[in-house]
């Protein structure tokens, strides 16, 4: 019987983009996996050719495979944006290549995209430095309204609310004791999430797991990439994209106190952010037309809620990370508020 590797060689050989084939001979794989990923997450094979430094080809194999459904999520929407985007996304994201099922597992091959991953900016130093923070999220604010730029297109009937989040929000009351101040801001932030999905007459593909350690740093081009795109889906609301970055960010400052204090210390990151980085940020970014952008605190909350379920609703656990958003989401009570 082959094993998984032999296979994974063999398919990766008959590749080809266009008329030239991806490998001049089968690939050799590496992979990348270690003991601290999550059991949800994927296993990462790096396929190289012959006498070539970098990889050629990215393969995702679920550690479960009843988590496939991510990488066809993953894939079907890669095929979107190449598809809305043109000859542009080769500037913006990996391309798609097969999502062959290999012994009973999916596996998805995109094409590797050669440069540094932003993961290594998870330090205290980088996120405590407003100007190179400055730097750094404006850039993330400028490529990411190209690619809604790029996505938009026309909402198809006249529901422009997005229900699933109204889903979450019902989730988040359920696994979360909640005090009367925090129910009252889940009530107001449904009431301006129903306010401003009126004006919305188009939807975006959001990537839904906005944060810099889904980018990387193009080596050609200089720009940033994105990656990982198995949470990404169609809504008029891009506030879950715009301030995850500035959350995810907050958090990577904080120490490994206990999550009540690493909570309180992103919310006092953010608060410092205030005066600079998130004005600037949301400036670049720019107030959109014909889609939704929350005020800070509700779109804030929004993606804490969506990240304390989504272990819950998507992979049906809870994660150690979830106390975390729960409690940043009741920390930004103190958010000033904003119409």
């Amino acid at each position: 019987m082959k094993s998984f590797l032999d296979e994974l060689s063999e398919y990766g050989a008959s590749l080809s983009e266009g008329k030239r084939k991806l490998f001049s001979a089968p690939p050799h794989w590496v992979s990348l996996a270690n003991g601290d990923a999550d059991f949800h997450d994927n296993v990462i094979f790096f396929g190289f050719d012959e006498q070539k430094s970098d990889p050629v080809l990215v393969a995702k194999v679920p550690r479960l495979s009843k988590n496939g459904w991510m990488l066809k999520t993953e894939y079907d929407h890669l095929l979107e944006l190449w598809s809305c985007m043109g000859t542009a996304a080769v500037n913006y994201i990996p391309k798609p290549y097969a999502l062959p099922m290999l012994q009973d597992r999916p596996v998805l091959m995109i094409s590797y995209v050669t440069g540094e991953s932003l993961t290594r900016l998870s330090r205290k130093s980088f996120w405590e430095d407003n100007r190179q923070v400055g730097a750094l999220a404006r850039e993330a604010a400028r490529t990411l309204r190209d690619l809604n730029r790029l996505t938009e297109r026309r909402i198809q009937g006249e529901d422009t609310l997005d229900r699933d989040q109204l889903t979450k929000i019902d989730r988040f009351r359920e696994l979360f004791q909640l005090r009367a101040e925090e129910e009252r801001a889940l009530t107001e932030l449904v009431i301006i999430m129903n306010e401003k999905s009126t004006t919305a007459s188009h939807e975006v593909l959001i990537q839904g797991d906005f944060w810099h350690g889904n980018m990387i740093r193009d080596r050609k081009r200089g720009r940033l990439m994105f990656v990982d795109w198995q949470f990404a889906r169609w809504s008029a609301d891009v506030s879950l994209d715009v301030y995850f970055f500035l959350l995810a960010g907050a958090l990577s400052a904080s120490g490994s106190e206990s999550v009540k204090e690493q909570a309180k210390q992103a919310f006092q990151l953010l608060t410092n952010w205030r005066t600079d980085v998130i004005p600037e940020y949301l400036d670049v970014y720019g107030q959109p037309d014909h889609y939704v952008l929350l005020p800070q605190k509700y779109g804030m909350m929004l993606c804490c809620v969506e990240k304390a379920v989504r272990p819950a609703l998507e992979f049906g656990y809870s994660h150690p990370d979830d106390l975390l958003w729960r409690y940043l989401f009741a920390e930004l009570q103190n958010w000033p508020a904003e119409r």
